[in-house]
């Protein structure tokens, strides 16, 4: 029986005996790994939470129902113990002991930096203009946009995304066979080509209520930040931003009229301290983050001397999280470029959008660039304006 099937067989045994995730977890790590569970539940004395004969019997008698199905090659389940598994997710409460998958960069969430867009499935135009102007330029920058697939705000973050060139990643409520809501299907299609579709359900679970409120536990767990750009009062994205709170992640949520009561739980969410977010520089990581997948690349230039050991899900340390007493910032020649920004930023203060299209570079290069200067302190950040520290001459 390979992994798939196992995972299969064994989340809906515990489904059915309501085994909680952390004592799935248990078993999986225990275990050594999901082709090792069998095994393991069969020299498993019954104890506790843990009933190992009940368990293996349900999970023989799951997989007997399974034996014929065949499941696209390119579906996978993930285990809480696997390097893959989104190491933030990791180290929420109740994380999901077991993930499946449909897409081909689920390593992207393990990344530098991850945020959630998400909003009112009945928005507004302007609800719609706010999303695009997030999404898009988010999605330039190369950071993962994740969201949960559903009408309105959701799917309209992926198909920013999508357009911009950038990854974007589905958490449904649902199987991954089901397709929900069913005039989304191509648009899941396309997020499999650019991201992933992930779920917590086994194939062929159908969409139910308790479902979702569940699933936005996962999507802020994936998470350094929560972005929510419409909502009104009734609005479940609360439940979203509540765990996002919980999890410490950052809750960030964009100010809307007053008059159509389309933005009140955004209001409600930025008196309650979330960030009032006017443009992406509001987003607390971002811009660095941008930095430190950039620093490697090449043309561009090195400010230390290495990064520090990987950790367990093999993501090193950036060389801007590094002591300063390792960097070399300050004696750093000044490229082209930054002789660039600094020169356009002497007239006004700009934006990131502003800049990069007065300078002719792309988000990613001034990103990058910003980012490094503002370590040096040749720029400083006014108002939601990058604007120079000072006015001398380079």
């Amino acid at each position: 029986m390979n992994n798939l099937m196992t995972a299969i067989s064994l989340t809906e045994a515990c489904t059915h005996l309501k085994i909680a995730h952390k004592v799935r977890a248990t078993i999986i790590l225990e275990a050594g790994g999901l082709d090792k569970v069998g095994d393991y539940l069969s020299k498993k004395k019954d104890q506790g939470s843990l009933p190992a004969t009940i368990l293996l019997e349900n999970c023989i008698k799951a997989a007997k129902q399974h034996t014929s199905t065949k499941y696209p090659s390119d579906w996978r389940a993930v285990s809480i113990v696997d390097c893959d598994y989104p190491h933030r997710l990791r180290h929420i409460d109740q994380a999901p002991a077991i993930l499946f998958t449909s897409g081909e960069k689920l390593n992207e969430l393990s990344g530098a930096f991850v945020i959630a867009i998400i909003g009112s499935r009945s928005p507004s135009v302007y609800g719609l203009e706010v999303t695009k102007r997030f999404a898009s330029e988010v999605a330039r920058l190369g950071v993962p946009i994740v969201s949960g697939g559903a009408r309105g705000i959701d799917a309209f973050a992926h198909r920013t995304a999508l357009d911009n060139g950038g990854s974007t990643f589905a958490v449904l409520g649902c199987g991954l066979d089901i397709g929900y809501p069913p005039e989304h299907r191509g648009l899941f299609g396309r997020i499999e080509k650019c991201g992933a579709l992930l779920t917590e359900y086994v194939p062929g679970t159908k969409p139910k209520r308790w479902h979702f409120p569940a699933r936005n536990r996962i999507m802020s767990g994936l998470c350094d930040a929560v972005l929510v750009t419409e909502a009104s009062a009734s609005s479940g994205t609360m439940i979203t931003a509540g765990f996002a709170a919980d999890q410490g992640r950052d809750v960030l949520a964009v100010p809307g009229s007053v008059l159509t009561g389309k933005s009140r739980s955004c209001h409600n969410l930025i008196r309650d301290g979330a960030i009032l977010a006017e443009q992406i520089a509001d987003i607390p990581g971002l811009i660095e983050s941008v930095a430190d997948g950039l620093k490697d690349r090449p043309g561009t230039t090195q400010i230390a001397e290495s990064g520090n050991v990987c950790n367990e899900c093999k993501q090193g340390t950036t060389a801007i999280d590094q002591p300063s007493e390792n960097r070399r910032v300050n004696v750093r020649v000044l490229t082209t470029k930054d002789r660039l920004i600094l020169e356009v930023l002497e007239n006004a203060p700009r934006s990131l959008t502003s800049l990069s299209e007065v300078c002719g570079l792309s988000h990613r290069e001034v990103a990058y660039r910003i980012a490094i200067l503002q370590k040096e302190g040749h720029i400083l950040m006014s108002r939601g304006l990058y604007t120079r520290a000072n006015l001398q001459r380079i």
